[in-house]
């Protein structure tokens, strides 16, 4: 391992797998030398990137709060979630839980979320985990966002040949009607009702969403919390683009 990369591909290991490793475990599973791992994690640790554990194990350090906490002040796709996912939820008038996605490499990762008290159930859609790109309400919306070429290059890298083309008359349905409905494409017994957001700066592709019980899904429900939705959504991509003028003013 060179570079950025040995840094990496040891940090990932902790994202993907165990939350606490030996030197001897990571130089196994990176098929590289314990002295070249412990190099790695002493500087990693003098970076706050890990931090020392019980029983010469490490775990991830707190210098990713640190990150997270500016992220969330600094980032205002992520401050837009704190400012309307609460008023949605409240609009909606049925148990839901709210996702605010974005676009994230070939993934979708959702950034801020709000659910009703009454919404009980476990979703996917979990703020800061990277979820497939091509399943669920929440993911196509996003897709639909971009550009044919940006979309066409992840398509390539992420779909069947034998879906492709079937994938891609959907999101032309989605980006024409503004809207996707999913049931039970990413949880079991839950529907997804999305809509694209494109605020038209720093590249920002993401979709806000609202998930719910299946059963509570009528056709006079959906076309509801789709009105809510747009009406949402819009009110984001101008706060964003608002923000992002003041701050570059």
């Amino acid at each position: 391992m060179a570079g950025f990369d040995r840094y990496e591909n040891l940090l990932r290991l902790f994202l993907d797998s165990e939350p606490l490793w030996s030197v001897a475990g990571i130089a196994e599973a990176l098929g590289t030398s314990p002295s070249n791992v412990y190099r790695s994690i002493r500087e990693l640790v003098t970076a706050g990137f890990l931090e020392a554990a019980a029983d010469s194990h490490y775990r991830l350090g707190p210098v990713f709060l640190e990150f997270e906490h500016r992220l969330r002040s600094s980032d205002p796709l992520v401050r837009s979630g704190t400012i309307f996912l609460t008023p949605l939820i409240e609009q909606a008038g049925i148990p839901c839980c709210a996702a605010l996605a974005r676009l994230y490499g070939t993934t979708v990762m959702c950034v801020a979320d709000a659910r009703s008290s009454r919404f009980d159930a476990q979703t996917s859609y979990e703020r800061g985990r990277p979820m497939p790109i091509l399943r669920g309400a929440t993911s196509k919306a996003v897709l639909s966002a971009l550009p044919t070429r940006k979309r066409d290059r992840i398509l390539k890298s992420t779909a069947d040949v034998g879906s492709d083309e079937a994938l891609r008359a959907e999101l032309n349905e989605v980006r024409r009607a503004g809207m996707v409905v999913t049931v039970g494409e990413v949880d079991d017994e839950l529907a997804g009702i999305a809509v694209p957001i494109d605020p038209g700066v720093q590249a920002l592709y993401g979709s806000l969403s609202l998930i719910v019980r299946a059963a509570a899904l009528t056709p006079e429900i959906e076309a509801r919390l789709g009105m809510i939705l747009k009406a949402h959504a819009a009110l984001i991509e101008n706060y964003v683009r608002m923000e992002v003028s003041a701050e570059s003013s």
